[in-house]
């Protein structure tokens, strides 16, 4: 799974206005910053940017490509107080590599990301983290007729905070209709990019 080229040519630098905006509400007013635009925005992002991080740290990618996403989040995770933690050791092979990438993203360190986003700026905020994160897990587990019952929580979770149809549902669709590992991967891209447009436009 080489992906390394296409996922730092899609994903660039975070928007400063983003975080400009995240840290004027978060001085503003606790209250002020729950459950609002740019916290979800945000939320987003960092489980979008920690995600493929970790995907490319376990393929084995140079450590400045991951270092890339990872700066990228860093001035939100520290406007919204939240550490990211160090993604876990090498194992000694790609498949046990790969296992605790995935334990670290949804129950470990990474998960705590999303439980304390959820805490301090609202359970969508929360769930949205979510969403990005295993989302792009199809990346690596998805096999046509076989996505570990990811595409199930992604259309449970998409629902439960009213996400638009439009934004997600292609995704949903491709795995199910036992789609490419290419066709599926491209879908998850567009759903990230489209969902980031999304929230961005709600962000006044």
């Amino acid at each position: 799974m080489v992906f390394q080229s296409e996922v730092l040519t899609r994903r660039g630098l975070i928007a400063w206005a983003l975080v400009g905006a995240l840290m004027l509400l978060l001085g503003a007013s606790a209250a002020r910053a729950e459950e609002s635009a740019v916290a979800k925005a945000a939320a987003w992002r960092i489980g979008d940017h920690l995600s493929l991080a970790g995907l490319l740290y376990a393929q084995g990618g140079e450590e400045g490509n991951v270092e890339e996403l990872l700066s990228s989040i860093r001035p939100l995770t520290e406007a919204m107080q939240i550490e990211i933690k160090p993604f876990p050791p090498r194992a000694a092979t790609p498949v046990e590599t790969y296992a605790e990438l995935i334990q670290y993203l949804i129950k470990g360190d990474g998960a705590e990301i999303g439980r304390q986003i959820a805490q301090k700026f609202g359970k969508e905020a929360g769930t949205l983290f979510e969403i990005s994160v295993k989302s792009n897990l199809l990346i690596l587990l998805y096999e046509p007729g076989e996505d570990q019952g990811i595409a199930g929580v992604l259309q449970s979770r998409c629902t439960e905070i009213g996400l638009p149809n439009n934004l997600w549902l292609d995704v949903v669709n491709a795995v199910n209709g036992k789609a490419s590992k290419e066709d599926v991967k491209n879908a998850v891209f567009k759903m990230h990019d489209d969902v980031a447009t999304y929230l961005g436009g709600q962000v006044q």
